[in-house]
């Protein structure tokens, strides 16, 4: 806790409040990521002079979109013509918080440019050597590959990612080859491990030193390094620094003649990463990636005396059946151990994942990491034209196995956003089954499927409220989502469809006059009315409407301020309440109707600066 605090203080930075139409921006690049194609590039600036915006009310950093970004290099002090808005909240309460998200990498808004930017000559910051690097990489890959596949190869080479398109996005996380593009342990442990084999190959052909020295000690001692510079490489997030520190774990370990594999060495993991980054527990990347380690370690040390036994006696062929067999084993209990936490945060769980990493994570193993360090290497003499052509096929081939997969029928399972409490309680159970010795630890089983039943009767609210009420969804009798727009906030309505399972369905727009066989209100141009559970609802959308539903409504929800005095219904949710407390979720029976907000559940915090706040 003390950590934590610490840290939220440290990375303090305003947070801009109001949209600020049209202003000029100087800043110095931080960090530049390439979009896809024809779209720009994303860049974060800091040391800003804003106009218009006093000193103390400037944000450290901001994040913009410019299109227009020839000769842009991080580095570079530059004047720009933007618009700028306050980051992003939850669209709903319990949802991503993108705003806190920010917060923590010092960033107090986002927006994007108009114009050109304008470079100044008087800069005298100087790029780090990890973005020189990070930039002449980027560079070679973009001459001697083409798309879709440069996009990939620049996000497994550098970290940077955005130039991957959504089709390539949504191909890959429907057939569960997501994890390939999240620099973590797979990509970390793959480098250190091609090149401890390969050093200690070499070194191994050399008698004089494989007769009189540690050569396996130093091949770990070089993978330690590699990794190490792999890892500042593609920019050090949380899921990297995990896996470094597993990694130089396991090295050190080797050094010293010790075992390299333990849940100790998870935990110590787990404590040195939240240490300095105590804001990552609740990160999907932080939850999944120590899920998928700790259920790995756990699995393989329940069969380790089968599997040497057999591994010990098998040939070339058995050994490359152990081999597949081995990866299969993987992709099943890391897909099992992390599904839970894709269904929470997702929504979405990728049923043919064991299919398509079959394909995937060999090509992975014996050709993408292998050549992409060798293209390293070569990169230093212009010789990494070969290697990257390489690479290249290598996944032109795992993007037609996302493809192939992803279009299977049933290929991706949906589900609606289930409590946090229950899913804390399911994280808790299967943490308690994993560490707990002894037959006690079956008390978790009733327990887990409980919890099960209790997702699978929870119901969603009934009715949604975005933050400017220019959108409100409200449950037919389906259990789907019906919107007042879907013209207006669709990334609010989007997201709504995702954490009610309905991803793939097509949004459905309220009657505009008149009613529906499955909707429960009448509509007409003013707003709506219905009865829901015994409670009289009306949603106006103008002053005349709220001025009529007033004397009839229980609850009155208006896009347009209503006059509380002038005003009888026992619940009035309008313009202002909505700028003040966020958005709202409702949810009706009988005797009651529970009502929360975003800012009820976030509660005040250093990232939760709003105009309404403030006031």
């Amino acid at each position: 806790f003390n950590a934590a605090l610490l840290r939220a203080n440290n990375v303090y930075t305003p947070m801009l409040v109001k949209k600020i139409k049209t202003t000029s921006i100087i800043g110095t690049i931080e960090s530049l990521e390439k979009l896809e194609a024809k779209q720009g590039s994303r860049v974060i600036l800091r040391d800003l002079e804003i106009e218009r915006l006093p000193t103390d009310k400037t944000p450290r950093k901001i994040r913009l979109k410019i299109r227009k970004d020839d000769g842009l290099k991080v580095g570079q002090k530059i004047e720009i013509l933007g618009s700028l808005n306050p980051a992003g909240g939850p669209v709903k309460p319990g949802a991503f918080d993108f705003q806190r998200m920010a917060y923590f990498q010092s960033i107090g808004g986002v927006g994007f440019a108009y114009t050109q930017p304008n470079i100044l000559e008087d800069s005298k910051t100087k790029p780090s050597l990890m973005s020189n690097i990070r930039q002449s990489i980027t560079d070679k890959v973009v001459a001697q590959t083409s798309s879709p596949e440069q996009s990939v190869v620049v996000a497994l080479m550098t970290g940077q990612r955005g130039a991957i398109t959504d089709d390539n996005w949504t191909a890959l996380r429907v057939s569960g080859l997501a994890h390939l593009l999240a620099i973590s342990g797979l990509h970390v442990g793959m480098v250190a491990g091609v090149l401890f084999f390969f050093s200690r190959l070499l070194m191994a052909c050399i008698p004089t030193l494989a007769l009189n020295y540690p050569i396996k000690k130093w091949a770990a001692f070089f993978a330690l390094i590699g990794a190490l510079f792999y890892t500042l490489l593609v920019g050090a997030t949380v899921p990297t620094q995990r896996a470094m520190i597993m990694t130089a774990f396991i090295m050190i370990a080797i050094i010293f003649d010790r075992s390299p594999f333990s849940m100790r060495m998870v935990a110590l993991a787990a404590l040195l990463v939240l240490a300095f980054s105590p804001e990552s527990l609740t990160s999907v990347s932080f939850q999944m990636s120590f899920a998928a380690v700790v259920s790995l370690i756990y699995f393989y040390d329940l069969i380790r005396p089968y599997w040497r036994s057999v591994h010990s006696k098998a040939g070339i062929l058995r050994k490359a059946a152990l081999y597949f067999t081995g990866v299969s084993l993987t992709t099943v209990v890391a897909g099992t151990a992390t599904g839970l936490f894709s269904l929470y945060h997702f929504q979405n769980y990728a049923v043919y994942g064991v299919i398509a990493n079959l394909v995937a994570v060999p090509l992975m193993g014996f050709l993408i990491m292998p050549f992409i360090v060798l293209s390293y290497l070569l990169m230093l003499f212009g010789l990494e034209a070969t290697a990257l052509s390489l690479i290249e096929w290598a996944v032109g081939w795992v993007l037609a196995t996302a493809y192939w997969v992803s279009n299977m029928e049933g290929a991706s399972w949906h589900i609606a956003q289930f409590p946090h409490w229950i899913f804390i309680a399911m994280v808790c159970c299967l943490w308690f089954w994993v560490v707990w010795i002894g037959s006690f630890k079956r008390i978790v089983v009733p327990i887990f499927i409980v919890l099960i039943f209790l997702i699978s009767i929870y119901k969603q609210a009934d009715i949604l409220v975005s933050l400017k009420v220019d959108v409100i969804a409200m449950r037919d009798i389906n259990g789907s989502y019906r919107y007042s727009t879907i013209k207006n906030a669709r990334y609010s309505s989007d997201q709504w469809q995702r954490l009610n399972g309905q991803a793939n369905e097509k949004k459905l727009k309220w009657p505009k006059e008149g009613s529906a066989h499955d909707f429960p209100m009448m509509c007409d141009y003013y707003g709506c009315r219905g009865e829901v559970e015994n409670h009289k609802l009306a949603i106006s959308f103008n002053d005349r409407g709220w001025k009529e539903d007033c004397a009839w409504a229980d609850i009155l929800i208006s896009q347009v301020p209503v006059n509380d005095r002038q005003c009888r219904a026992e619940t009035i949710i309008d313009f202002f309440d909505v700028w003040r407390n966020g958005p709202y979720a409702l949810w009706f029976s009988e005797d009651h109707i529970k009502i929360k907000t975003v800012e009820g559940i976030r509660g005040k915090r250093l990232w939760t600066q709003t105009a309404a706040n403030q006031k």
